[in-house]
């Protein structure tokens, strides 16, 4: 049977590693979570992009230079 302090050395070392992983996973999980606000917020600002550029492009659409008649005066 092993000494005391041996299986109390090996038992410190593994409730050490234990929570070693217990942070990394923690810490994997506040990760997770920042990149799904960060995917919501680049989400977010590309549906505001594309009605902007469907604005540019429906005005460009509609022709003309500014004028009411698409006439310019000379």
């Amino acid at each position: 049977m092993p000494e005391p302090t041996n299986t109390t050395d090996r038992r410190d070392k593994h409730d050490r590693q234990i929570a070693v992983i217990r942070d990394l996973v923690h810490e994997g999980m506040r990760l997770e979570v920042q990149s799904r606000k960060d995917i919501r917020a680049l989400n977010a600002a590309q549906i505001r992009t594309d009605a902007s550029l469907k604005a540019l492009i429906d005005s460009l659409h509609s022709g003309g230079n500014g004028h009411s008649n698409g006439k310019t005066k000379h």
